[in-house]
Protein backbone atom coordinates (compact mmCIF):
# COMPACT_ATOMS: atom_id res chain seq x y z
CA UNK A 1 0.00 0.00 0.00
CA UNK A 2 1.38 3.74 -0.66
CA UNK A 3 -0.27 4.67 2.08
CA UNK A 4 -0.70 4.06 5.64
CA UNK A 5 -4.59 3.41 6.43
CA UNK A 6 -7.34 2.88 8.96
CA UNK A 7 -7.75 -0.83 8.35
CA UNK A 8 -10.68 -3.53 9.62
CA UNK A 9 -9.89 -6.52 11.57
CA UNK A 10 -13.69 -7.61 12.40
CA UNK A 11 -16.60 -6.03 13.57
CA UNK A 12 -16.81 -8.26 16.66
CA UNK A 13 -17.19 -7.09 20.18
CA UNK A 14 -14.64 -9.90 21.11
CA UNK A 15 -11.93 -8.11 19.01
CA UNK A 16 -12.92 -4.52 19.55
CA UNK A 17 -10.73 -2.72 16.62
CA UNK A 18 -12.86 -1.47 14.32
CA UNK A 19 -12.79 0.88 11.36
CA UNK A 20 -12.55 4.81 11.38
CA UNK A 21 -16.31 5.52 10.79
CA UNK A 22 -17.25 2.11 10.21
CA UNK A 23 -18.73 -0.39 13.31
CA UNK A 24 -18.20 2.28 15.53
CA UNK A 25 -18.23 6.08 15.68
CA UNK A 26 -15.68 8.10 16.96
CA UNK A 27 -16.32 11.39 18.03
CA UNK A 28 -15.22 14.79 15.64
CA UNK A 29 -12.54 15.76 17.84
CA UNK A 30 -11.40 11.74 17.72
CA UNK A 31 -11.65 11.53 13.74
CA UNK A 32 -9.48 14.85 14.02
CA UNK A 33 -7.09 12.82 16.25
CA UNK A 34 -7.24 9.87 14.29
CA UNK A 35 -6.15 11.87 11.15
CA UNK A 36 -2.92 13.58 12.66
CA UNK A 37 -1.71 9.80 13.84
CA UNK A 38 -2.30 8.59 11.06
CA UNK A 39 -0.82 11.33 9.17
CA UNK A 40 2.37 11.39 11.86
CA UNK A 41 2.52 7.88 11.17
CA UNK A 42 3.36 8.39 7.08
CA UNK A 43 5.61 11.01 8.11
CA UNK A 44 7.44 8.49 10.34
CA UNK A 45 8.11 6.06 7.47
CA UNK A 46 9.14 8.36 5.08
CA UNK A 47 11.76 9.64 7.40
CA UNK A 48 13.08 6.44 8.82
CA UNK A 49 12.60 5.25 4.92
CA UNK A 50 10.80 2.41 5.94
CA UNK A 51 6.92 1.06 4.66
CA UNK A 52 3.79 2.56 6.10
CA UNK A 53 2.35 0.56 8.47
CA UNK A 54 -1.67 0.02 9.13
CA UNK A 55 -3.49 1.95 11.85
CA UNK A 56 -5.98 1.07 14.00
CA UNK A 57 -8.12 1.76 16.21
CA UNK A 58 -9.72 0.05 19.43
CA UNK A 59 -13.11 0.57 20.81
CA UNK A 60 -12.34 -2.10 23.30
CA UNK A 61 -12.23 -1.30 26.94
CA UNK A 62 -9.90 -3.72 27.79
CA UNK A 63 -7.44 -2.68 24.99
CA UNK A 64 -4.35 -1.20 26.43
CA UNK A 65 -3.24 2.56 25.38
CA UNK A 66 -1.67 1.38 22.44
CA UNK A 67 -0.10 -2.19 21.11
CA UNK A 68 2.12 -3.11 18.41
CA UNK A 69 2.20 -6.24 16.26
CA UNK A 70 3.69 -6.61 12.72
CA UNK A 71 2.51 -5.01 10.37
CA UNK A 72 0.62 -2.56 12.36
CA UNK A 73 -0.10 -0.28 15.08
CA UNK A 74 -3.34 0.46 17.26
CA UNK A 75 -4.18 2.77 20.07
CA UNK A 76 -7.61 2.83 21.82
CA UNK A 77 -10.04 5.32 21.55
CA UNK A 78 -9.56 6.96 24.70
CA UNK A 79 -6.09 7.80 24.03
CA UNK A 80 -7.09 9.45 20.98
CA UNK A 81 -8.21 12.42 23.51
CA UNK A 82 -5.48 11.99 26.01
CA UNK A 83 -2.63 14.28 26.83
CA UNK A 84 -0.44 11.38 26.38
CA UNK A 85 -1.18 10.43 23.00
CA UNK A 86 1.74 11.35 21.06
CA UNK A 87 3.87 9.74 23.84
CA UNK A 88 2.24 6.35 23.08
CA UNK A 89 1.94 6.83 19.62
CA UNK A 90 5.94 7.35 19.04
CA UNK A 91 6.25 4.47 21.45
CA UNK A 92 4.08 2.02 19.23
CA UNK A 93 6.16 3.25 16.24
CA UNK A 94 9.67 3.26 17.90
CA UNK A 95 8.56 -0.59 18.08
CA UNK A 96 8.28 -0.80 14.47
CA UNK A 97 11.37 1.66 13.79
CA UNK A 98 13.57 -0.93 15.70
CA UNK A 99 12.22 -3.55 13.83
CA UNK A 100 10.99 -5.66 16.87
CA UNK A 101 8.72 -8.23 14.86
CA UNK A 102 11.63 -11.02 15.38
CA UNK A 103 10.56 -13.40 18.03
CA UNK A 104 11.94 -12.35 21.88
CA UNK A 105 16.03 -14.17 22.32
CA UNK A 106 16.72 -16.18 24.85
CA UNK A 107 16.19 -19.90 26.28
CA UNK A 108 14.04 -19.79 29.24
CA UNK A 109 11.12 -17.51 30.05
CA UNK A 110 13.22 -15.51 32.24
CA UNK A 111 15.51 -14.52 29.59
CA UNK A 112 12.79 -13.67 27.17
CA UNK A 113 10.73 -11.94 30.01
CA UNK A 114 14.21 -9.61 29.89
CA UNK A 115 14.27 -9.41 26.19
CA UNK A 116 10.63 -8.34 26.54
CA UNK A 117 11.80 -5.14 28.73
CA UNK A 118 14.74 -4.08 26.78
CA UNK A 119 12.62 -3.95 24.13
CA UNK A 120 9.77 -1.45 25.78
CA UNK A 121 13.11 0.46 27.42
CA UNK A 122 14.54 1.19 23.60
CA UNK A 123 10.81 1.85 22.39
CA UNK A 124 10.86 4.61 24.89
CA UNK A 125 13.82 6.25 24.12
CA UNK A 126 13.29 5.62 20.24
CA UNK A 127 10.37 7.05 20.84
CA UNK A 128 11.95 10.17 21.79
CA UNK A 129 13.99 10.48 18.69
CA UNK A 130 10.73 10.21 16.68
CA UNK A 131 9.14 12.87 18.40
CA UNK A 132 12.17 15.25 17.48
CA UNK A 133 12.96 14.38 14.24
CA UNK A 134 9.19 13.46 12.83
CA UNK A 135 7.49 16.40 15.29
CA UNK A 136 9.76 18.73 14.50
CA UNK A 137 10.21 19.66 18.23
CA UNK A 138 13.51 19.82 20.61
CA UNK A 139 15.13 17.00 22.24
CA UNK A 140 14.32 18.10 25.59
CA UNK A 141 10.42 18.70 24.37
CA UNK A 142 10.37 15.35 23.31
CA UNK A 143 12.15 14.01 26.69
CA UNK A 144 9.79 15.81 28.84
CA UNK A 145 6.90 14.10 26.41
CA UNK A 146 8.22 10.86 26.96
CA UNK A 147 8.75 11.73 30.35
CA UNK A 148 5.55 13.11 31.24
CA UNK A 149 3.61 9.67 30.44
CA UNK A 150 5.52 7.34 32.24
CA UNK A 151 5.44 9.84 35.14
CA UNK A 152 1.27 9.15 34.40
CA UNK A 153 2.05 5.56 34.79
CA UNK A 154 3.52 5.67 37.48
CA UNK A 155 1.33 7.38 39.91
CA UNK A 156 -1.30 5.17 38.36
CA UNK A 157 0.47 2.27 39.63
CA UNK A 158 0.99 4.39 43.15
CA UNK A 159 -3.02 4.35 43.29
CA UNK A 160 -3.68 1.32 41.79
CA UNK A 161 -0.95 -0.85 43.00
CA UNK A 162 -2.72 -4.39 41.23
CA UNK A 163 -2.07 -2.12 37.75
CA UNK A 164 -0.87 -4.29 34.81
CA UNK A 165 1.82 -3.60 33.47
CA UNK A 166 1.48 -6.30 30.75
CA UNK A 167 5.42 -7.47 30.81
CA UNK A 168 6.86 -3.66 31.67
CA UNK A 169 9.56 -2.87 34.23
CA UNK A 170 8.07 -0.57 37.00
CA UNK A 171 7.35 2.70 35.20
CA UNK A 172 9.82 4.34 37.76
CA UNK A 173 12.48 1.97 36.72
CA UNK A 174 11.68 2.80 33.31
CA UNK A 175 12.00 6.29 33.66
CA UNK A 176 15.63 6.42 35.43
CA UNK A 177 17.02 4.09 32.11
CA UNK A 178 14.89 7.50 29.97
CA UNK A 179 16.83 9.85 31.50
CA UNK A 180 20.12 7.74 31.78
CA UNK A 181 19.60 8.09 27.85
CA UNK A 182 19.98 12.04 27.12
CA UNK A 183 22.76 13.34 29.87
CA UNK A 184 22.82 16.11 28.00
CA UNK A 185 19.31 17.18 29.66
CA UNK A 186 20.87 16.14 32.31
CA UNK A 187 20.36 19.84 33.70
CA UNK A 188 17.01 19.54 34.17
CA UNK A 189 16.54 15.89 34.23
CA UNK A 190 18.30 15.26 37.53
CA UNK A 191 15.67 16.64 39.68
CA UNK A 192 13.15 15.13 38.10
CA UNK A 193 10.77 12.45 40.20
CA UNK A 194 12.15 8.86 39.42
CA UNK A 195 15.77 10.48 37.92
CA UNK A 196 18.44 7.82 38.47
CA UNK A 197 20.01 9.85 41.08
CA UNK A 198 16.94 11.13 42.51
CA UNK A 199 14.62 9.10 43.68
CA UNK A 200 11.78 11.01 45.32
CA UNK A 201 12.29 14.00 44.23
CA UNK A 202 9.15 15.45 42.11
CA UNK A 203 9.07 18.44 39.46
CA UNK A 204 8.79 18.59 35.65
CA UNK A 205 11.38 21.29 35.40
CA UNK A 206 12.19 23.74 32.69
CA UNK A 207 13.40 23.03 29.00
CA UNK A 208 12.49 22.66 25.66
Amino acid sequence: MSRLRVAIIACAPLVGILLLGGCATLTPSQQRSASDVRAFADRTARVYGIAPIHFLVSHNVDDPPGSYRRGFFAISALTLDSTFRDAIVAHELAHYVLGHDAPLPGDTLEEMKQAYQQRELDANAKGVEILAKVGGVSDARALKTMYAYLLGVHWALERYPRLNLSGHKPPCEEIADLLMRFPRERAWTAWLECAPDSLGRAGIGAGG
